[in-house]
């Protein structure tokens, strides 16, 4: 958070679990004080006036839509503008909790866990859905998937695998040339865990996801076909000399990219 006149770094934020600040100039701490009162969820300053006397805060939530107040640093009073999704409001929509393990060789890995409102969170047919990129990660708030899949009774466990960025360098290059490998383990002991805690019929557990998601889908089917019930590949690539090749030229940095963190490039041309 940059003041827009002086340009002082005021505050500073990390994505843990879920968003958190660090304040570095005390003269605004009041104010998150105040703002962290005044909704649940996680905020950010979106906008703020020259004169600095007005601020506009959104409050991300995991069970409705994000919420824009006005902030009046001298008051230290906020006023309700809108929402961004006012269909949200009132449905019973499910929350999405931070959940961690240990994968096989020690890492800890992180992730969230969605599960069906009104229903105890046991047994349940559950889905693995894994994120795109790789080097992308899950967060906290809303996910219209993960409550699509939790309105139909499917417990929903989303994993940040090694790979996933946000968990510092060490932890996204253990991911290095593990497609298949070690990245996908990490799934599958996300599975282990999901079933360990008595919350998945380990006879009923989906894999789905999109771009590298979906390549995840294909190798578990594929390669671990006793552990899933069902995939759902969403514009997954099937094959990894074909992706490599499809990469442009111009796209010279991905292409690096890809033959440092994936590996075969160069063999593929």
């Amino acid at each position: 958070m940059v003041h827009p006149l002086t340009r002082k770094i005021q505050a500073v934020s990390f994505y843990k679990d879920k968003l958190a600040w660090q304040i570095l100039d005390k003269s605004i701490a009041p104010d998150f004080q105040a703002i962290a009162k005044v909704h649940r969820g996680e905020f950010k300053i979106v906008a703020r006036d020259l004169a600095d006397k007005t601020w506009l805060v959104g409050y991300n939530t995991d069970d409705g839509p994000v919420y824009y107040y006005v902030y009046d640093r001298a008051s230290k009073k906020s006023q309700l503008l809108f929402n961004s999704r006012p269909k949200l409001e009132n449905l019973s929509l499910a929350k999405k909790q931070p959940i961690s393990y240990k994968s096989r060789d020690g890492l800890t890995i992180h992730g969230y866990l969605t599960t069906p409102v009104g229903i105890p969170s046991q047994n349940l047919p559950a889905v693995i859905l894994v994120h795109g990129g790789p080097w992308s990660r899950d967060t906290w708030g809303y996910d219209p998937l993960a409550q699509w899949l939790a309105n139909r009774g499917y417990a929903v466990l989303q994993v940040n695998f090694r790979g996933s960025t946000g968990y510092g360098k060490q932890f996204l290059n253990a991911g290095n040339r593990e497609w298949a490998g070690k990245m996908h383990n990490d799934l599958i002991d996300g599975v282990n865990w999901i079933v360990q805690q008595g919350i998945a019929n380990p006879k009923k557990v989906a894999i789905m996801g999109a771009s590298y998601g979906g390549y995840a889908t294909l190798v578990g089917v594929t390669f671990t076909p006793d552990v899933f019930a069902a995939g759902v590949s969403i514009v997954g690539p099937s094959n990894l000399l074909t992706l490599f090749r499809s990469i442009p030229p111009y796209w010279e940095s991905e292409r690096a990219r890809f033959d440092h963190r994936v590996g075969g490039y160069n063999n593929a041309n």
